[in-house]
């Protein structure tokens, strides 16, 4: 879901770089939503594994912010965001307004589609070619912005139809 995928490691003199926190799945989640309580649990997954995640996917969501908002089968919105740090999932969350009120400075990238396609592509055996397919129908709508995350996309289309 969402382009789970981590960022390339940074190289910086800029003094003490700290490796970021794995992100833990909520044991007790608050929200009544098992698609989101789902999502965190296949986060921990890929914090788990993401060392098998293709290299032209890493690349694609190198240090990025990405917004995510799905149509909920009950016609309500999951609007949620992933933190991407230190090579893995830093943060994934959820909130009730279509803007995230903790950005500072809003998504990078931004994927909206409805719960039936997330689940399509969690239950897949190729979760990434089904992802593709799914945007390619425009079922799975990724908006990027700048011409590297645009040419990475098309790059990803390109290898997994």
């Amino acid at each position: 879901m969402l382009l789970f995928a981590p960022i390339a490691g940074a190289v910086s003199n800029a003094g003490n770089i700290k490796k970021a926190d794995l992100y833990k799945a909520p044991e007790n989640s608050t929200t009544n939503n098992n698609l989101f309580a789902e999502l965190s649990t296949k986060a921990e997954l890929y914090n788990t594994n993401f060392d098998k995640v293709p290299g032209v996917l890493q690349r694609l969501v190198a240090s990025e912010e990405i917004a995510g908002k799905i149509k909920l089968e009950n016609g309500e919105m999951l609007y949620v965001t992933l933190l991407m740090g230190g090579g893995k999932i830093r943060d994934f969350y959820s909130y009730t307004t279509p803007n995230d009120p903790n950005s500072k400075f809003g998504p990078s990238i931004t994927v909206e589609t409805d719960e039936k396609t997330v689940k399509k592509v969690l239950d897949s055996e190729e979760p990434l070619k089904e992802a593709v397919k799914s945007m390619n129908d425009d079922s799975l709508k990724v908006e990027t912005e700048g011409i590297f995350r645009n040419m990475m996309l098309s790059t990803l289309k390109a290898f997994y139809k």
